[in-house]
């Protein structure tokens, strides 16, 4: 008898689509079946594991559902790359964000503008101050990720020919301006032209928007950053607690 068959225990109490759940991950978390890697068709896992057609299907749509699956058109389904997760509230910049990854920032525009309204209003900038903009594509494992605007008051001086597709808050530091804390808003949305465009994708496609006002020791803004995130590669956990 094959010895994947025996691992589903068709008399306990624990569904089989659940066992059979955590037999997959089991073989996606080893590597057996690694990222990109199809996984086998409904057919063969109904065969190998002895359960029904539906079973297979149930299990394969919470495993989709949970982020491990996504299934390619004409081909069957695919072990997904796991999300980049971040947890709040630590203030943190994306290279030190994706420390420990193949991550790299390509910067495609470090210029000083006149900035909108609205952020010199965030900024608090003096009459005619002007922003440093910077506009970078977020790249993890060879693939865009996401997309950073960055803008930062002028008085503050940094140079263009600095290499921003390093640490922005580690030149921050090289320029003496200290971090404290931010403000920070998480949104849904629908990707814009453009972001398909810089994203090297072909349709429209969900995105996590994160908009941040990071202050000074001092209390004042130094940078607000907005980020674009591909919404089914990226996810933010926040820990709750209740006062008691």
């Amino acid at each position: 008898m094959n010895q994947e068959f025996q691992k589903l225990n068709h008399n306990s109490f624990i569904p089989l689509y659940y066992q059979l759940k955590e037999i997959i991950l089991e073989k996606i978390e080893s590597g057996e079946w690694p990222e990109e890697c199809m996984i086998p068709s409904e057919n063969a896992l109904q065969e190998t594991y002895g359960v029904s057609r539906a079973t297979v299907r149930r299990t394969i749509e919470l495993l989709s559902n949970e982020g491990f699956f996504e299934k390619k058109r004409g081909k069957g389904t695919m072990v997904k790359k796991p999300m980049i997760e971040e947890k709040l509230p630590v203030l943190k910049s994306f290279t030190e964000e994706m420390a420990g990854m193949n991550a790299t920032k390509r910067v495609m525009s470090a210029e000083y503008i006149d900035p909108p309204p609205k952020i010199k209003e965030v900024l608090a900038l003096f009459p005619d101050e002007q922003v440093l903009y910077l506009k970078r594509l977020m790249i993890v494992d060879g693939s865009p990720l996401g997309i950073l605007h960055s803008y930062i008051p002028a008085r503050y001086k940094l140079r263009l020919e600095e290499d921003y597709s390093k640490s922005l808050y580690k030149i921050f530091e090289d320029y003496g301006i200290l971090l404290k804390e931010a403000d920070q808003s998480i949104e849904a949305f629908m990707s814009t032209k453009e972001e398909v465009l810089l994203l090297g994708l072909s349709s429209s496609f969900p995105t996590l928007v994160i908009k941040r006002i990071a202050y000074s020791i001092d209390g004042d803004p130094v940078e607000y950053v907005k980020g674009v995130y591909h919404g089914d590669r990226y996810r933010y956990n926040l820990k709750l607690s209740k006062n008691r």
